[in-house]
């Protein structure tokens, strides 16, 4: 190739970088600019799960803040009453974080003879009670769905932690794994290799879903007995309300928290299923609910370019809905608190 060549060559391809990144400056300009056009009453809370500070959450800025009771998944280093009271004098109110859909091998609760983590693998044993599963999750996989509707799960594990919760002062309780009647209603959890199916397991998915509802009921009615201004938040499961045919769970809840709704991670959704979920969703907000929005847009390239369009693409689709936002990283680590000047929280 001759010289001239090459520098043709070279000339298009610094051409098209000038205007990729034109591109990036504009958009991200334009998206600002929609953004800072939004109300001046936005809504912002934090959603951290692990390395939870909270002197340095006082001092955030956010007023809610949903976060394990626990520094590392064990009961003996549980956050403090004093340090909860804290936090709600600081103007930040605290939700406690609870899977009640899922066991975990790393909690308290949890008995050698059920089941080991070996070598990134959770094998359940026979001795284990029959309302444990014995497939971990992919994603999570020192962890497996339970049978929610069982008396043991409730009265052994999630009723000691929510006494627990509350007496520790927190002003709600966040609920993971509301979609667990998706598994056990689904015929294709069961079988060779997977789960054996036993007499007393839903026979569909309207089966499942109505023990889930009349089990977040129950959480629900034991905790406001106890604290009546105490909230209750499901995680995402939102498609439950399909057969929530009298209300019962709508009025058993204070509102919702939904992941990924706008993006998957740094991919943007489908917009058909973004509708589709917005659709159960408004129907919980139009109820007078809270909802929660966590999105994990956040990469780790900085605050700019084509990862600042994108958080701030999110911010203003959450906003314009009226919904709490959260901007999380994108590794789903929920290990740090998420400031990002100008967007989170809200009023910096």
């Amino acid at each position: 190739m001759t010289m001239r060549k090459w520098l043709i060559l070279l000339a298009i391809v610094v051409l098209s970088l000038a205007s990729v990144f034109t591109y990036y400056v504009i958009t991200s300009k334009s998206m600002a600019e929609r953004y800072a056009e939004l109300p001046s009453e936005r809504k912002t809370w934090l959603y951290q799960l692990q390395n939870f500070m909270p002197e340095q959450a006082a001092d955030s800025g956010y007023t809610v803040a949903v976060i394990d009771p626990t520094e590392d998944g064990t009961d003996k280093t549980s956050y403090s009453k004093e340090q909860i009271e804290a936090l709600k004098a600081a103007g930040v109110s605290p939700i406690a974080y609870l899977s009640i859909g899922e066991a975990s091998y790393f909690r308290t609760y949890w008995q050698d003879e059920w089941g080991q983590f070996r070598d990134g693998e959770l094998r359940i044993e026979k001795e284990a009670p029959e309302w444990l599963g014995v497939v971990a999750n992919p994603d999570w996989p020192e962890s497996v769905k339970v049978r929610y509707w069982e008396e043991e799960w409730w009265s052994n594990i999630i009723r000691p932690r929510l006494d627990a919760i509350i007496d520790a002062g927190f002003d709600g309780l966040y609920m993971d794994i509301i979609d667990a009647y998706y598994y056990w209603g689904d015929e294709e959890s069961y079988g060779e290799g997977l789960e054996a199916r036993l007499d007393s397991d839903p026979v569909n998915e309207q089966d499942a879903a109505k023990r889930m509802i009349a089990f977040v009921q129950r959480i629900s009615e034991y905790a406001k007995g106890k604290n009546e201004s105490f909230r209750i938040f499901p995680q995402n499961g939102e498609g439950i309300i399909q057969y929530d045919t009298d209300g019962r769970y709508v009025d058993a809840i204070d509102g919702i928290g939904i992941e990924d709704l706008w993006f998957d991670e740094t991919k943007r959704q489908e917009k058909e299923e973004t509708d589709y979920r917005l659709a159960y969703i408004r129907h919980i907000a139009d109820a007078g609910k809270r909802v929660l929005s966590v999105d994990y847009v956040d990469s780790p390239d900085g605050f700019s370019l084509a990862n600042k369009i994108r958080v701030l693409r999110y911010a203003a689709l959450c906003q314009s809905e009226g919904f709490y936002c959260y901007a999380a990283r994108s590794n789903r680590a929920l290990d740090n608190m998420n400031v990002i000047a100008g967007v989170q929280p809200a009023g910096q």
